[in-house]
């Protein structure tokens, strides 16, 4: 090897380690992925059927609830806990029909757990303020 090549690897080695060690300070500052403040597992079990389950992410809002932003609003203004949520008015059948309703998971890093038996699913909507479990 010519030494005007070995000068070049040498260089092309020295400028390459350069632009790396300008890059980590950067890619060390980056900030990291955010978690959601909240992240709910929502599950609505009749006594007799199919349970249904449903995800719901905040902060971003997303998830497979549908109505996603309206239930994060809610659990917003109650710092995550869904028996807070003021009840939906409105009335209800007296039909018997009884339905768990549950909501796991953590809001800003703590556990949050809700679990109520209704008479019926109108009843649980109503009482969790009409979004959660209303799919």
């Amino acid at each position: 090897m010519t030494m005007s090549r070995a000068r070049f690897r040498w260089a092309a080695a020295l400028a390459g380690m350069a632009v790396l060690t300008q890059a980590a300070p950067a890619q060390a500052q980056a900030p990291a992925p955010s978690e959601p403040v909240g992240a709910y597992l929502l599950m609505v079990t009749p006594l007799e059927g199919t349970v249904t389950a449903k995800t719901l992410w905040c902060g971003p809002d997303g998830g497979t609830l549908s109505a996603a932003a309206r239930a994060c609003a809610q659990l917003r203004a109650v710092d995550g806990h869904v028996a807070r949520i003021p009840p939906r008015e409105g009335p209800c059948t007296l039909e018997y029909a009884p339905v768990r309703v549950s909501a796991d998971g953590r809001w800003r890093g703590e556990p949050r757990h809700f679990v109520r038996t209704y008479p019926n699913r109108c009843a649980a909507m109503r009482d969790t303020g009409g979004i959660l479990f209303g799919e």
